[in-house]
């Protein structure tokens, strides 16, 4: 008696076939669809190719590993897996319907003899394996899904502190992601603006970005270390549409000047990610006179999001991201002293007054581009490992460095602002782990109108008197 037990499945969808070819061939996205899968990675780099290979780690405690063995672009996926308990061959057939997409899966699985006899006198346990498979794809590939809407339960949470604090460990970002929809997004023909790719969150968002597919711009003040960067994506992703603007994005002339060439260029920014950050002790001022976490956290944002509004404005449902800090939680805008002009200097105060005016931004773009499709929104990465925290708060990284998360878990929500279909149904909000948090957790952080006007008056006198002006043309004398 043959040891060999097939399944072979069907489903229909309305994504085009392009897209469906594309999200399903990046394998390692099953963890997304499958629910007996409870984690996957490539152990390979590069676009998914023949010999591109798998690590899939099951619920139940054993890994399989799937090895591309044949590749048709669009059409057909031929993959082997191997594991302890079987061996097997299983494609993946792809073909246009009238509406969509059909999705044929056919796996040959080579049980040991025992496994075999039980399966076949158990057939509707393998069946029903299957079926659910198929329909997480159907479900991911239809993406139909709505945003989170704001939580109560996680409102109070947060107001009482230590409740909330905990979900910006590790531990909260393995609860949060329980809950998530899979992220089938198709990226090819979206143009994504970076600012602070080179390291961290912004690099870890960068790959994420890339591996969807999306063309990068990535603005970077260290053109070599840009480089090496762009290098290594390529080679870790297979997307060779990555540029480089380089630009210091605390230097209103670099501001400007990287806005002047987008423009210039005339290429929608469907995407755009204002993440660039640091944490600045003692005090420390720009060559243009700004106190430094002023200007690279908050005006250098404002003025190239607001340069970028024709652009985004081009795109079809374009994003706009801002990475933000708990740290906001502690802090009012202070809109006489936007620049830590007066009292004792804290770095950290002066990082969380700069956040706490981005979400500010963030609130009043969302209802003034409202009409131009633009959703913007705020997101919290949570506490991350990454070079600034070690070297901007060495004591707090000693007391959590077991509780920070990786760059590319603290990234993740940046990823699904900028590409999740249903990201964009939402602006205007403040966010972590893909669910919305309040932007105040004390009524004394909460500015008035009159101060959230005055911001916007002082934020648009330093663009108008920072932007570059052409020089006056020479009059020459007269004999």
């Amino acid at each position: 008696m043959s040891n060999i037990i097939t399944l072979d499945k069907t489903i229909e969808v309305t994504r085009k076939l392009h897209e469906a070819f594309a999200y399903v061939s990046e394998f390692s996205r099953i963890e997304q669809w499958d629910p007996a899968v409870a984690s996957a990675s490539k152990l390979s780099t590069g676009t998914p190719s023949v010999g591109s290979r798998y690590q899939i780690n099951m619920k139940a405690g054993f890994s399989l590993y799937y090895e591309i063995i044949e590749f048709e672009a669009n059409k057909r996926l031929l993959m082997t897996v191997d594991s302890k308990l079987f061996t097997a061959v299983e494609e993946i057939i792809f073909t246009t319907t009238d509406t969509g997409t059909k999705v044929r899966y056919i796996a040959n699985f080579n049980f040991p003899a025992p496994i075999a006899i039980i399966s076949r006198l158990n057939p509707a346990v393998m069946d029903r394996v299957g079926n659910t498979a198929l329909e997480g794809l159907r479900k991911a590939l239809e993406d139909n899904f709505t945003a989170p809407k704001a939580s109560k339960v996680l409102a109070v949470a947060d107001k009482l502190i230590l409740p909330g604090v905990w979900r910006f460990t590790r531990l909260g970002y393995t609860n949060s992601r329980k809950r998530w929809h899979a992220l089938s997004a198709y990226m090819y023909d979206r143009h994504a603006v970076i600012t602070g790719a080179t390291s961290g969150i912004g690099l870890a968002a960068a790959k994420q970005l890339a591996e969807l597919g999306a063309e990068l711009t990535l603005v970077v003040r260290d053109k070599n270390k840009a480089q090496q960067v762009v290098r290594e994506l390529i080679e870790q992703t297979g997307n060779t549409r990555i540029n480089i603007e380089v630009a210091d994005m605390s230097l209103m002339k670099d501001v400007h000047g990287l806005a002047g060439r987008l423009l210039k260029a005339g290429k929608p920014v469907d995407i755009l990610i204002n993440n660039a950050g640091a944490l600045f002790n003692p005090r420390q001022q720009t060559t243009e006179g700004l106190e430094q976490s002023f200007a690279l956290l908050l005006l250098g944002p404002y003025i190239l999001t607001e340069r970028l509004h024709p652009l985004l404005a081009k795109s079809e449902s374009a994003r706009v991201v801002n990475v933000l800090s708990g740290g906001m939680y502690s802090q009012k805008i202070q809109v006489n002293d936007l620049q830590s002009q007066r009292g004792k200097y804290s770095g950290s105060t002066a990082y969380a007054r700069a956040k706490r005016g981005l979400i500010i931004l963030t609130e009043e773009w969302a209802k003034r581009w409202q009409g131009d499709d633009i959703s913007v929104n705020a997101m919290h990465p949570g506490w991350v490992d990454t070079p600034g925290v070690v070297n901007a708060l060495p004591e707090f990284y000693k007391v959590t460095k077991c509780m920070l998360r990786t760059p590319e878990q603290g990234a993740d929500t940046i990823t699904w602002l900028a590409a999740a279909k249903e990201a964009s149904q939402v602006s205007g909000k403040f966010w972590l782990d893909r669910e919305q948090h309040p932007s105040h957790l004390s009524k004394r952080t909460v500015e008035s109108a009159a101060q959230r006007k005055q911001l916007l008056v002082e934020l648009e006198k330093l663009e108008k008197t920072t932007a570059a002006t052409k020089p006056k043309p020479r009059i020459k004398a007269t004999s």
